[in-house]
């Protein structure tokens, strides 16, 4: 199917999100998830296994999502235990949760064919070219994300999957009308709010880090400090053809296949239509006399017809393809221009048509599309010939299973070996998830090491084919506190700052409340800055979060609250005033809809705790406990 493509909501906002959404949800971890290995597992699923490189590659593309998410402020996250432990967590949570979806799906018979998968993947708005699908920007971003064809197509396929699971949630939701006007009010609710902020970097200075302290904060969270598995292996790398020039078709050869597939070059002919509905057989048959006496067709149709859509536009239909007509238009069988059908039965009552206009199919001469044909001819046979090197190469490398050499010598290629490398640092020819499954995913290596063993030749798209084996194996192991010293000293300074600075602002918080503020603010040499207006449906951060989340201030009082940026500073928060939103009538259509939205979102995280809570599900990586 993939080889093919190779060759809603009405708001613009949601349909963007929707296309954000679908890819990211590919490009973030579902690939992992549908390609486990079932060997070196880190935790199981009602008998679906996660293996460990699975949850490894889903940790690394959740901190890169959430890196580039974070910006600068990442680091902070990062360095801190508590950080690292939420990352862990939320990638499990993505694969545990995935796979409980994925079967909750199948016990309620959802699927998506092959056909739906194309149509999603030609309606994204990122491949769409003025209005059209663009094969290009399709090829482009998979090999720029380093993403397979077929993994990209199986992520959309569970993502449709999980939007019929989401779909039939919410759509059993309904919402009331006070309940709406209310959560409208909310999310249209603006707060007027003066910050004050204490920076981390100060109390950051003034720390330090004792021997002791160091040596029990590395023992305490050893698990921060581990050297990923590392590999050492040898390859070789099949390519497909480039110079397709270089490949001999003759016009001879280019004219028999042409001869013998007239049918591809051949432009089908088109009819153009008009119809007539009525809306019984006895208004039909006596609109069709009507014809037969001399009417004319269009004024019966603004006159008579019952399908007020057609009727607009004079009954025309439009160009149809010959052969793709609808069964009640075929039945008609119209041949000559001007020709009136018989009453017909369609869905909701009876049609008349008349064949307006006819374009005859036309085939393109062979002058014209040679040079085309002789281009697709060549790949064609650079596309064969790469099939036959690749099946040639696999069955030297099947023959001697103990070295690539004989496969290199089939190939006319080189065996290149590489250095130790892990996960992070994989070799950019060998940066793709079909490639790095295989090396990660525990079939070139048992509990003694490499197997010793030549893999099955891996092809990538027509364009390259490997063939691998592990030489070299160490697996993931606790680094010595020599090598990570600098790392855990200033990890100490940062645990240190943060619970000073927490403790401070605890005392700023309370002075506040007591009324005292302002002299302890300005003891601390911070000061509110000027009053901001936020509304709760811009609410995207942490600071915002917890400015929506304190109480209406009493008539002429503030209300003061905190919150804290994880290893950056903590926020101090004045409330001044509260003004409930006032929704038009379109943004009280459009907040039923998010309404509702957001109450299947509730009643899927219901049903998925429920799931969690039958099902048995062990995890076997103490990293992700």
């Amino acid at each position: 199917m993939m080889d093919n493509i190779r060759s809603t909501a009405n708001n613009p906002f949601i349909k963007i999100l929707l296309a954000v959404i679908i890819l990211s949800f590919v490009l973030t971890g579902v690939g992992g998830y549908l390609f486990s290995s079932g060997v070196n597992d880190a935790a199981e699923v009602n008998g679906y296994k996660i293996s460990r490189s699975q949850l490894e590659q889903a940790y690394q593309q959740r901190r890169a999502q959430l890196q580039q998410d974070m910006g600068e402020n990442f680091a902070a996250l990062a360095s801190s235990e508590e950080g690292q432990k939420l990352i862990r967590q939320q990638s499990l949570d993505l694969l545990i949760n995935q796979a409980l979806l994925d079967q909750f799906a199948q016990n309620l018979g959802i699927s998506a064919g092959d056909q739906q998968i194309r149509d999603a993947i030609f309606a994204l708005p990122y491949f769409q070219t003025d209005g059209k699908f663009d094969n290009k920007k399709y090829v482009d971003l998979l090999k720029g994300n380093n993403i397979d064809a077929d993994a990209f197509a199986e992520g959309i396929r569970q993502n449709l999957i999980n939007q019929q699971v989401r779909f039939s949630i919410q759509g059993t939701d309904f919402a009331l009308d006070s309940e709406v006007k209310e959560f409208a009010g909310l999310m249209l609710q603006s707060r007027n709010v003066r910050l004050a902020s204490l920076d981390i970097q100060p109390f950051l200075e003034k720390e330090t880090a004792s021997d002791d302290e160091v040596k029990a904060f590395y023992e305490q969270n050893n698990q921060m400090f581990i050297a990923p598995e590392q590999f050492k292996v040898s390859y070789i790398q099949l390519n497909a053809q480039k110079d397709l020039n270089g490949i001999n078709i003759t016009d001879d050869e280019a004219k028999a296949y042409y001869d013998s597939n007239i049918d591809e070059f051949t432009a089908a002919g088109q009819k153009q239509y008009s119809i007539l509905v009525l809306a019984d057989e006895a208004a039909a048959k006596a609109a069709a006399e009507e014809l037969k006496k001399g009417a004319d067709f269009v004024t019966l149709v603004k006159e008579k017809s019952i399908d007020t859509f057609s009727a607009k536009q004079n009954g025309s239909l439009g160009w149809i393809t010959i052969g793709q007509e609808l069964p009640e238009l075929a039945k008609a069988s119209l041949t000559e221009k001007g020709q009136i059908s018989a009453p017909v039965k369609i869905s909701n009552g009876y049609a008349i048509f008349r064949l307006d206009d006819i374009k005859q199919s036309v085939v393109k001469p062979f002058d014209e599309v040679k040079t085309d044909l002789l281009a697709k001819m060549r790949e064609n046979k650079a596309i064969d010939d790469f099939f036959a090197l690749q099946q040639k190469v696999s069955q030297a490398a099947s023959n001697d299973n103990d070295t690539l050499a004989p496969a290199a010598k089939a190939g006319n290629v080189t065996v290149v070996d590489t250095d130790w490398f892990d996960e992070n640092t994989v070799p950019a020819p060998l940066n793709n998830e079909k490639l790095t499954q295989l090396i990660f995913g525990g079939s070139l290596v048992d509990e003694n090491g490499p197997t010793g063993m030549n893999s099955d030749m891996v092809t990538l798209g027509n364009d390259s084919a490997f063939v691998v084996r592990v030489e070299g194996y160490k697996p993931s192991a606790s680094l010595p506190l020599d090598k990570v010293r600098d790392q855990v000293v200033m990890l100490v300074k940062q645990q240190k700052a943060s619970q000073a600075m927490n403790a401070q602002a605890q005392k700023l918080l309370a002075a506040l409340k007591e009324g005292k503020g302002e002299e302890a603010l300005k003891a601390a040499n911070i000061s509110f800055g000027n009053e901001e207006s936020m509304v709760h449906s811009s609410a995207t951060d942490v600071v915002q979060t917890a400015i929506f989340a304190m109480p209406k201030p009493a008539e002429g009082k503030k209300e003061y609250s905190m919150t804290n940026v994880p290893g950056t500073k903590v926020v101090l928060i004045q409330l001044d005033s509260v003004t409930d939103g006032k929704p038009t009538s379109e943004q009280l259509e459009f907040m039923t809809n998010l309404y509702r939205a957001q109450m299947g979102e509730e009643a899927l995280q219901l049903i998925l705790r429920d799931l969690k809570d039958n099902a048995k599900i062990e995890i076997f990586d103490k990293d992700y406990q």
